[in-house]
């Protein structure tokens, strides 16, 4: 079987849901029959400028597309994501923290801090995650590690603990150093963890904050400096990059109709673009496709002399390309009911129903994590 044949093969997985007849009992699935579908187009992702990126459905756990993904590259101030991280993990955001010398001249962007004042933890937050503010990464990263070497380990101890194998990192910041480097991969690893923090999700979608004046009276704002949120229907975060090393990097994410998506862009010439564009072809090329709905009539089932509808107790629906339809089609027979599943008037797959195998079946979320391992392999990224 081709991959290209095979592409909604990964069906038959998911016909195996639960099904109820009028008397409440719950007949499982117990055989599934793989026919090959030829013919079925698979998505080809644009061609964007960026030298390495990934596109990644976050609600059915499928990689849509890459290009060099484990490739080792400068992240500018996306490094800012793991800063951000570790410091709420390790302190409150009331904590007041005293600027040093050394953060007030941290240099290229920042918010304008001044040695010797003090601001909490949750306002180094907003300035470094919107507006990439330097001199509050720095801030918070001797406050938490007590100074900038001791935080570094503790990134890199993070780094280690996510499974990240092409990261590293020499400073909070992002500014251009040996040894400091991520890839789009691994950097969407730590934009999906910091987006499970409560406080990092909500920073990240903001666009602008209004901070504590300077000591001398001045005004201070943190403006967001990803452009998506403000124009991506959806977006919600999460973090820009630019250094000359580097280039325009972007961790991106969006979310319409319950599907989440990330599009992550290393060294690109318009990361918004790219990302707009990566965005776009994952949310237009793949669609959910049901198999059938709740309470959907099967078939019926004989049991003896006796004959009841076979229902299906909830809705199945699978995740494959846009412009395909599962057709099922229900044929009864002695001790259950047998669906048949095609795509194209061509048949995929039957799955048979009986009434005396219950609960044989594994939770529904198990065969979609089965059906993502088949994605990768469709896609030639398991052999």
């Amino acid at each position: 079987m081709t991959r290209l044949s095979a592409v909604l093969t990964v069906i038959l997985v998911l016909l195996s849901a639960p099904i109820v007849g009028a008397t409440s009992v719950a007949p499982a699935a117990v055989a599934q029959i793989p026919i090959p579908l030829e013919g079925l187009p698979i998505p080809q992702p644009p061609s964007v400028s960026a030298q390495s990126w990934i596109l990644y459905d976050e609600t059915f756990d499928q990689v849509l597309g890459e290009l060099d993904p484990d490739v080792q590259r400068p992240m500018a101030s996306t490094t800012k994501m793991m800063t951000a991280i570790v410091v709420l993990e390790n302190v409150a955001l009331t904590d007041r923290v005293t600027i040093s010398t050394n953060a007030a001249e941290a240099g290229e962007s920042e918010i304008g801090l001044y040695a010797g004042e003090t601001m909490t933890v949750g306002d180094l937050l907003y300035a470094m995650l919107l507006q990439s503010a330097n001199d509050g990464a720095v801030a918070l990263a001797e406050h938490v590690g007590g100074s900038v070497a001791s935080f570094v380990r503790m990134m890199n101890d993070k780094a280690a603990e996510l499974g990240l194998e092409n990261t590293r990192f020499a400073n909070p910041h992002g500014l251009d150093a040996p040894g400091h480097y991520s890839s789009s991969r691994d950097l969407l690893t730590i934009a999906r963890y910091g987006m499970a923090l409560p406080a990092f999700a909500e920073i990240v979608k903001t666009t602008t904050y209004s901070l504590p004046p300077a000591p001398d009276g001045t005004a201070r704002e943190a403006r967001l400096s990803n452009e998506l949120v403000r124009t991506y229907e959806g977006a919600f975060g999460v973090k820009t990059g630019y250094t000359d090393e580097a280039g325009l990097t972007l961790v991106a994410g969006a979310e319409r109709e319950g599907r989440r998506i990330y599009a992550v862009v290393m060294d690109s010439d318009d990361h918004f673009a790219d990302s707009a564009q990566l965005l776009n072809f994952g949310f237009e090329a793949f669609t959910v496709l049901s198999v059938f709905d709740i309470a959907q009539q099967l078939g019926i089932v004989r049991t003896g002399d006796d004959v009841e509808p076979a229902l299906a107790e909830d809705p199945v629906e699978v995740f494959g390309p846009t412009g395909n339809a599962v057709v099922t089609e229900p044929r009864s027979g002695d001790g259950g009911v047998v669906v048949v599943a095609t795509v194209n008037n061509e048949v995929i797959g039957t799955t048979g129903i009986r009434t005396d195998q219950l609960h044989a079946l594994p939770a529904l979320r198990d065969s979609f994590a089965w059906a993502g391992r088949y994605w990768n392999w469709l896609w030639g990224l398991e052999e």
